[in-house]
């Protein structure tokens, strides 16, 4: 038994099988070496996804077909998640009428990435709760409730930003909160071509499209609130001047398009970015842009450094040279 282990020992370590025993060493430290915490960069993401209707418009297109805002939103979103390193924390909210839901709270990426992609695709236009969809009052309220977290996260909220129902373009919400208080980026989805808006019954079957006259063409600020023309009175803004009842834009409010320079206003009122969704390539790197990092000590894994010596290893005991002596 002593002289099997010697002759063993003495095979290993023979010029023709020292390659190879020095790599099946370093693939085996490779498949154990824990994570090392190092200096690095980190995000911490608060995804907010619009899940009114106008999100469930099909303007976009996967493998060949198309499908709606949402599906697509969340499939960038999967497909971003390899983007963020080890250490960065992302959760997912909705928004419907003018509220933020989180459904779940930011979690580390890299040791919960089936659980955030289970919960994500779990995420649908069904878990509305109302049929309003007030983008400007859902950003503003999902920003007051992130700046008071003392992990503060960023704030990422996805929406096409159709107002519903429609704004004023004199009467806005407005923001009283601190720009750039809540790091983040507003993604914009959608097309620039308006599109017909489906329609769903509360079981989620499709019933066709929504028509004009199903849907309120003109903003609630001014309607029937023009004023009494027999005591001179009218409506007037925060300048004082007057303001007329009018449509915001008369008869399409049934359609959907991308409102981007409405989404720009409001990413230069609370100090955030602004991408307009093309692609899932895209919107990891407006995840990972610097501006939305941090820095701090994350868990690195090194096993590939052993990995590559020990395939470096191989290609040394295999080389042709060496079978020719």
């Amino acid at each position: 038994m002593i002289a099997t282990t010697r002759q063993l020992l003495a095979r290993a370590n023979s010029p023709q099988t020292r390659p190879l025993t020095v790599a099946l060493l370093l693939f085996a430290l490779a498949a154990v070496l824990p994570p090392v915490s190092l200096p690095g960069r980190s995000y911490t993401h608060m995804v907010v996804l619009d899940i009114t209707q106008s999100m469930n418009t099909r303007d976009y297109e996967l493998d060949g077909k198309p499908v709606d805002r949402l599906t697509y939103a969340k499939h960038s979103l999967a497909e971003s998640l390899r983007a963020l390193p080890c250490g960065s924390r992302i959760g997912w909210g909705v928004f419907s009428e003018y509220r933020l839901l989180a459904l779940m709270t930011p979690v580390e990426v890299c040791s919960n990435y089936h659980e955030l992609l289970a919960t994500l695709s779990s995420i649908d236009g069904q878990m509305s709760w109302a049929g309003a969809s007030e983008v400007s009052k859902g950003l503003f309220s999902s920003i007051r409730a992130l700046k008071d977290l003392e992990q503060k996260p960023s704030l990422v909220f996805v929406t096409d930003g159709h107002e519903a129902p429609p704004l004023h373009p004199k009467i806005r919400p407005s923001f009283d909160g601190e720009p750039g208080a809540v790091k983040g980026l507003i993604v914009g989805t959608g097309g620039s071509a308006l599109s017909p808006i489906p329609k769903f019954d509360p079981d989620g079957r499709p019933l066709g499209y929504w028509r004009a006259d199903e849907v309120s063409q003109t903003d609630t600020a001014t309607r029937g609130r023009t004023g009494s023309s027999a005591n001179g009175e009218a409506m007037v803004d925060e300048s004082g001047q007057s303001v007329a009842q009018q449509a915001v834009v008369a008869g399409t409010e049934h359609l959907s398009s991308l409102k981007s320079p409405h989404l720009r206003e409001l990413a230069s009122q609370t100090g955030m970015a602004y991408h307009t969704l093309t692609d899932a390539d895209g919107l990891a790197a407006a995840l990972t842009d610097p501006e939305l990092g941090r820095t701090q000590s994350v868990p690195t894994r090194l096993g590939w450094l052993p990995a590559l010596l020990g395939v470096l290893s191989l290609a040394w005991g295999f080389r042709p040279d060496r079978f020719r002596r």
